[in-house]
């Protein structure tokens, strides 16, 4: 493209410096010119801000005073980018790296149509590089609410073209201002990790625009050190999350099919906890998770969060 639009990236960070260094190498090669690179940091204490400073002094670094977490870490970012005079915001986690052509491709879809609020890249494992990671996502309304195209599968080009789908993973993602300030910001109401990014796709979609996945813009997700699969705690906050998303979203049909999916597939997952021999607790982190999201309890999310896993109601005096 002759005539380049104007990009603002924003990376958020949390004491992952070496990730953040290789990240922000990655976006330094990117073909595409950079209006800003902006750096939200959620009070690291590895030193992650002296290395930015000091590797890329052009870098607009915001030092937050605590962390905010994932969702309001990246929605300071996202504000001091509406701020700039650009037309597109590129968010790109910092466990992210992306092929040099990767924001070029992005842009190219979103210049095609007016229409197109958001593009999203095909996401593969760094460690498999021909493994997907994610292409977009689908809304089923099942146990889990909504489920990746392609986890985990080998890239045999079964997903070859630009295409619509529900939903955008954030850790690559690609939004044109403008809509971005119609819809708003991501919803600060999903605590911890999930459903903020598939919950902005539903949105920027209602508001009458495109959400598009794009195979030919790639990147590569590096893998860290994650919470147990089917712990108490990630199965608590992705069930509290999928409520906070249905009420939202959901109609009447919708509800009953993820109830009779999720509450019908608990004792297979106790099951299954029982035989791992780990006591995983994921069976009872997710009923623990849909009953504190449907009455709202959110002291029991600021004690799950704080490590009290088990029985965070018994907790009282230690999530305040």
């Amino acid at each position: 493209m002759s005539d380049h639009k104007k990009v603002s990236v924003v990376i958020l960070n949390w004491n992952r410096k070496e990730m953040l260094l290789d990240c922000l190498r990655s976006i330094k090669e990117l073909e595409y010119p950079i209006h800003e690179i902006i750096v939200v940091d959620n009070a690291s204490t590895d030193g992650s801000v002296q290395a930015v400073r000091e590797a890329y002094p052009d870098v607009v670094l915001i030092e937050n005073d605590k962390n905010y977490g994932a969702i309001g870490g990246k929605n300071i970012g996202l504000r001091r980018a509406l701020q700039s005079d650009v037309e597109y915001i590129y968010m790109q986690d910092n466990d992210i790296v992306a092929a040099k052509d990767a924001l070029t491709k992005l842009v190219e879809v979103a210049e095609r149509d007016p229409a197109v609020g958001m593009v999203g890249a095909m996401m593969y494992d760094y460690s498999q590089p021909d493994t997907i990671l994610s292409a977009g996502g689908i809304i089923d309304w099942t146990q889990n609410v909504s489920r990746g195209r392609g986890d985990n599968q080998k890239d045999v080009g079964q997903f070859n073209r630009i295409e619509p789908v529900d939903y955008l993973w954030g850790g690559a993602l690609l939004v044109r201002k403008s809509v971005l300030k119609h819809v708003g910001l991501f919803d600060e109401d999903y605590i911890g990790y999930w459903f903020e990014d598939t919950d902005l796709s539903v949105r920027v979609a209602k508001a009458g625009y495109k959400v598009l996945f794009n195979p030919f813009a790639k990147v590569w997700h590096k893998p860290h050190a994650m919470a147990e699969q089917f712990s108490y705690r990630k199965k608590y906050l992705a069930a509290r999350n999928a409520i906070r998303f249905m009420k939202k979203h959901a109609n009447s049909w919708q509800w009953a099919k993820y109830l009779m999916f999720a509450l019908g597939g608990l004792p297979f997952m106790y099951i299954r906890d029982v035989l791992s021999g780990k006591n995983l607790g994921g069976a009872r982190g997710k009923a623990r998770g849909i009953w504190d999201g449907i009455w709202n309890n959110d002291k029991a999310v600021e004690a799950v969060l704080k490590g009290q896993f088990e029985n965070p109601r018994n907790q009282k005096g230690n999530s305040e």
